[in-house]
C-alpha cells in the first residue's frame, strides 16, 4: 500500500533509491510489476568522474603571435581541401601559451558543428587542460584515461559516438575513440614517448592520428615546447604548417637556470641528493610565500642494493633488473614484472651482513626535503597516484597551497601552469643523457626543459636549479639556455650521418622465448635472413643490426633478443618481412618506427 500511495502522488517515475529511502524494498516494487499494479521502465545512466562545477571561461587577451596563429588553424577548418596545410606544428616556448590557441581552435571547430579530440601524453595532465576546456565547453566535455572503469570508458565512447559529447580528453587510446564527426585533434606535447605503445599491438597514437584526420578531412595540431625532431623536420622543410610562439604573455620571461656541480658537493662531504644552493633556495621560496616543484626521475627510495663484501647487486629473479627499495612498504620491487621481495638481513650469495642502500628515488628526497624549515612536501609519482584521481587531488592540494614543494618523477615537469612556482629544482638532470639509445639526448633535453617552464609562469621571475655530475655535457649547456634551435640542429646532423629518423626509417624485431639459447638461435636465423635478401635485392642505403640482447634481457622469465634494421628503402624491407615465415611466427614482435632501438 505504501508503495502504491508514493507512485500515485509522485508527479515522475520513481527509481529504486527514492523507494528504498521510504523503506519500499525492490522485492516489493517487482511483485506490482509482476501483477501490473505499476510499470517498470530502465534508463540509461552515463557516468562521468569529471561532473563538477565549471570555472567561468577566462577571456584573455591573445598575443599578436596567438592570433595568428588561430587565424591559420581557422583557415585550414574552413577549407578542407585547398592549399591550406592540414596538419600545424605549435611550436611554442613554455609558458607562451599554447593552450590558449587550443582553446579557440577547438571552439571555431564545435562552431562549425565538428567534434574535437585533444591528445595528453599522461594522466597527471588532464587535470589542469580538463578544467580550462569545462571552464569554456562546460558539458561538452567528456574525460577517458587508464584509470576509469570499463563502464565509464563505455559511457565516454557512447557520448562521442552520438554527439552527447563534443570534445574528448584522454591519453593514447583516446585516438580509437568513436566520433560522429571529428574535425580536430590536437596533440600536446607530440613529442612524448608514451604517445608510443610498444607492446601488441605496437601504435604511435601521432601517426593514428594523422590517418583518422585525413579520412575525416579533420585538422592535426601538434603543440610542443620541444617538438620531435621527426615533427620539426617536416616543419623546417615545408611539409606541415610551423606556427611560432617565442616569448610570453604580458612580463613574464623564461627562468634563469643555475647549473650546480654535484661533484664539487661530493668534495665538500655534501652527500645528499639535494645541493646546497637547491636546500637554501627551497628554504628561501618557501618563506617568501613561494612555491617549488622538484623533478626527480627516479621513484622509490633506493634504487639498487648491494653486498659491499662481494659487491652482489639483488636483482629480480624474473628480470634482469636490479630491486628498487620501497620504504612506504618496506619492500623490494622490480618495476618491470611488479613482484615484491622481503628486505634481505644478509647477502644471500656470500651470506655478509654488509648490506647497503643505494642511490636516491622520490621517497628518499621526500624525506630529506620534508626536514627542511617551514616546508611541506607533496610527492607525486606512480606510486602515491594509483588511485582512479589520484593525479587531480594531489595537484588541487598544491594549488590550495596545502604544501609547498611538489616532488614527482616526469609527470610533475609538463603541463602545469601554478603562478606562484617560483623554483624548480631537478635532481640528477644528467641520468637520462647517458643510455645507449639514439633518442636520449632528445628525451633527455625535452625533460629538462619541460621542468624548467614550471617556473616563473605568474607575475613573479623564476629560477631553476639543475644539478648534474657533467657540467660540461653539451645537451646540460643547450637546456641551461633553453635554446632548441641548435640543439636540433646538431641533432640532426647527427642523425643524417648515422641514418636515424627523420632520415632513414627504423623497424625492430624483438624474439622472445622462455629458453635463452632458442631466442639467440631464432635471432641469428632471422639477420641472416635480412642480410641475404638485402644483398640479393639491392636494397638502398640500409643496415641490418644485431641479434643483441634488449636493453632489459628479460622480463618476466623472457627473455628478449632484438634485430634493428634502418633503411631509406623501407618498403622493400617491409614486403621482405611481411612475404616471409617470420611474419607469423608467434614470438618475434615487430615495432615499426620505435621509440627506442635497445
Amino acid at each position: 500500500m505504501r508503495a502504491l500511495e508514493l507512485l500515485q502522488q509522485a508527479a515522475e517515475p520513481v527509481d529504486g533509491k527514492e523507494a528504498e529511502a521510504q523503506h519500499i524494498s525492490a522485492a516489493v516494487l517487482r511483485a506490482l510489476a509482476e501483477k501490473g499494479w505499476a510499470l517498470r521502465t530502465e534508463k540509461r545512466l552515463l557516468r562521468n568522474s569529471y561532473d563538477r562545477q565549471a570555472e567561468w571561461k577566462e577571456t584573455l587577451q591573445l598575443t599578436s603571435e596567438q592570433e595568428q596563429a588561430v587565424l591559420k588553424i581557422r583557415a585550414s577548418l574552413d577549407h578542407f581541401a585547398s592549399s591550406c596545410p592540414q596538419e600545424f606544428l605549435l611550436q611554442g616556448i613554455t609558458g607562451s601559451g599554447k593552450t590558449e590557441v587550443y582553446l579557440r581552435a577547438a571552439d571555431y571547430a564545435l562552431r562549425q558543428g565538428r567534434q574535437v579530440l585533444v591528445l595528453v601524453p599522461e594522466i597527471a595532465l588532464t587535470t589542469q587542460i580538463v578544467q580550462r576546456f569545462q571552464a569554456w565547453f562546460h558539458n561538452e566535455v567528456a574525460v577517458v584515461h587508464s584509470k576509469l572503469s570499463q563502464n565509464e570508458r563505455g559511457d565516454v565512447w557512447y557520448k562521442m559516438r552520438t554527439g552527447e559529447a563534443n570534445v574528448l580528453i584522454g591519453v593514447r587510446s583516446a585516438v580509437f575513440a568513436p566520433f560522429k564527426n571529428l574535425g580536430l585533434v590536437i596533440i600536446d606535447e607530440e613529442q612524448e614517448n608514451s604517445y608510443k605503445q610498444e607492446e601488441r599491438p605496437a601504435y604511435h597514437a601521432r601517426e593514428v592520428a594523422r590517418c583518422r584526420c585525413n579520412n575525416n578531412s579533420a585538422v592535426l595540431l601538434l603543440g610542443s615546447a620541444t617538438p620531435s625532431l621527426e615533427t620539426y623536420y617536416r616543419a623546417v622543410s615545408g611539409s606541415i604548417g610551423h606556427l611560432q610562439l617565442t616569448f610570453r604573455p604580458g612580463n613574464s620571461v623564461l627562468p634563469a637556470v643555475d647549473v650546480v656541480d654535484m661533484r664539487e658537493e661530493l668534495a665538500q662531504k655534501n652527500f645528499s641528493v639535494i645541493s646546497r644552493k637547491l636546500r637554501r633556495e627551497i628554504v628561501a621560496a618557501v618563506h617568501a610565500g613561494q612555491q617549488a616543484v622538484v623533478l626527480l626521475n627516479r621513484r622509490g627510495y633506493s634504487t639498487f642494493v648491494m653486498c659491499r663484501d662481494c659487491g652482489e647487486t639483488l636483482t629480480c629473479p624474473h628480470c634482469a633488473v636490479s630491486l628498487v627499495y620501497h620504504a612506504d612498504e618496506q619492500v623490494m620491487r622490480c618495476h618491470y614484472c611488479g613482484n615484491t621481495y622481503p628486505i634481505p638481513r644478509t647477502c644471500p650469495d656470500c651470506g655478509s651482513r654488509r648490506i647497503k642502500f643505494f642511490g636516491s628515488g622520490t621517497q628518499k628526497a621526500e624525506q630529506e626535503i620534508s626536514q627542511m624549515p617551514g616546508v611541506r612536501v607533496l610527492r607525486m609519482d606512480q606510486d602515491s597516484t594509483a588511485t582512479k584521481l589520484a593525479h587531480e587531488e594531489i595537484i588541487g592540494r598544491f594549488v590550495k597551497k596545502e604544501a609547498n614543494v611538489l616532488l614527482g618523477t616526469q609527470m610533475v615537469a609538463k603541463g602545469h601552469d601554478i603562478p606562484d612556482v617560483t623554483l624548480v629544482g631537478i635532481l640528477a638532470a644528467d641520468s637520462a643523457l647517458n643510455l645507449p639509445d639514439f633518442r636520449a639526448s632528445e628525451r633527455g633535453f625535452s625533460l629538462l626543459i619541460q621542468a624548467a617552464g614550471r617556473a616563473g609562469r605568474g607575475d613573479k621571475p623564476g629560477r631553476v636549479v639543475l644539478q648534474t655530475y657533467d657540467p660540461e655535457n653539451e645537451v646540460i649547456n643547450f637546456a641551461k639556455k633553453q635554446d632548441y634551435e641548435t640543439f636540433a640542429k646538431r641533432e640532426l646532423a647527427q642523425r643524417k650521418v648515422l641514418l636515424y629518423p627523420p632520415y632513414g626509417q627504423i623497424i625492430k624485431l624483438t624474439v622472445i622465448d622462455k629458453n635463452e639459447k632458442k631466442a639467440w638461435e631464432l635471432g641469428d636465423e632471422v639477420a641472416l635472413f635480412l642480410r641475404n635478401r638485402c644483398e640479393m635485392e639491392k636494397w638502398g642505403r640500409t643496415e641490418i643490426m644485431g641479434p643483441f640482447p634488449s636493453g632489459v634481457a628479460k622480463v618476466r622469465d623472457l627473455y628478449r633478443i632484438n634485430i634493428v634494421v634502418k633503411s631509406m628503402d623501407m618498403e622493400k624491407v617491409k614486403n621482405c618481412l611481411s612475404g616471409s615465415r617470420f611474419r607469423t611466427v608467434k614470438n618475434i614482435y615487430f615495432d615499426v618506427d620505435p621509440i627506442t632501438a635497445i
